[in-house]
């Protein structure tokens, strides 16, 4: 991901939200302050990113052993809870002020929301152009590697489909100002004002479960117990597996652990590895990127996969 871009992103959005939150108080618009709310939660998304990408090279520490890997979904928590207040008090608001209209400059709102579409269609450029990690141009590379880009593509296409409804929102501004212009039909602003912030919503929404669950631990990747039951138990020495732990620490991350409880078949150092080496390799395809096994021998069965505290 090329760092200079992002900074470019994010300055073309601080020119969006000035914009909007000056002119739309001038203009006594909130469709445009809504809007304006929207694109800041973007920029810290996107301020998140390349602080990431500042700190991906730094070493964990004794103390900060994980790191800051759990930085991004606390920061994507926050941000998207905070929002949710803020765009349930713009509708009450819109809904008061569409019983009783205000005057709004239109002209306002169109040079503005003509501002935002540009700027949100440049950062949307910027995203759809933009390369993944240098590991994606070796084709013999390792398959957490492949994993890795298959996640970053995933998040620049995300990012530049957000950027590209953003500029459709902003451009709905503009028609919605056109009309106001033309029609004087003030109560545009309001009903625009709802239609923008339920969409907020419902598109933030997925963040902030994804981000709540990722932060209490919960499983949220892909596998499925009966896959991760044929990864593990498909050699016959392998007895069970226990003390299951899984959790995505972050939106590049799936974390995974647990024991393994072997038979006395398995009785050299070679065989251990061989057989960790087996599942390792298979979970990987599963974006696993950090996996801890632990080998156990059969006096330590629990009849019992999941974790017991």
């Amino acid at each position: 991901m090329n760092e200079q871009k992002i900074l470019w992103i994010i300055v073309f959005n601080l020119v969006i939200i000035i914009s909007e939150v000056v002119f739309g108080l001038i203009s006594n618009s909130f469709a445009l302050i809504a809007d304006a709310l929207h694109n800041t939660g973007d920029v810290i998304a996107i301020v998140i990113t390349y602080v990431a990408l500042r700190l991906g090279s730094r070493t964990s520490t004794f103390k900060y052993t994980f790191g800051f890997l759990r930085a991004e979904m606390m920061a994507a928590f926050v941000n998207t809870l905070f929002l949710y207040v803020t765009m349930f008090v713009m509708i009450y608001v819109a809904i008061q002020r569409f019983f009783n209209p205000e005057i709004i400059e239109p002209l306002y709102m169109i040079a503005v929301g003509t501002v935002a579409v540009i700027a949100n269609g440049i950062s949307a450029y910027l995203l759809n152009n933009m390369g993944v990690s240098s590991c994606a141009s070796h084709e013999h590379n390792h398959s957490h590697c492949h994993s890795q880009n298959d996640e970053d593509d995933a998040n620049i296409k995300s990012a530049y489909l957000h950027m590209l409804s953003d500029a459709l929102i902003s451009f709905g501004v503009i028609v919605a100002g056109i009309f106001i212009y033309f029609f004087e039909i003030y109560y545009i602003d309001s009903v625009l004002t709802i239609v923008f912030s339920v969409y907020i919503l419902f598109h933030s929404y997925g963040l902030l479960k994804k981000s709540f669950l990722s932060l209490m631990d919960i499983n949220i990747t892909d596998i499925k117990e009966k896959e991760l039951d044929d990864i593990i138990l498909q050699d016959s020495r392998v007895i069970e597996y226990n003390d299951l732990h899984i959790s995505k620490p972050s939106s590049k991350y799936n974390f995974i652990s647990f024991h393994l409880v072997v038979s006395d078949e398995v009785n050299h150092i070679s065989e251990i590895e061989e057989l960790k080496n087996k599942i390792i390799h298979k979970l990987e395809h599963y974006s696993f990127n950090h996996i801890l096994i632990v080998v156990d021998t059969k006096d330590k069965i629990k009849n019992n996969k999941l974790c017991t505290l």
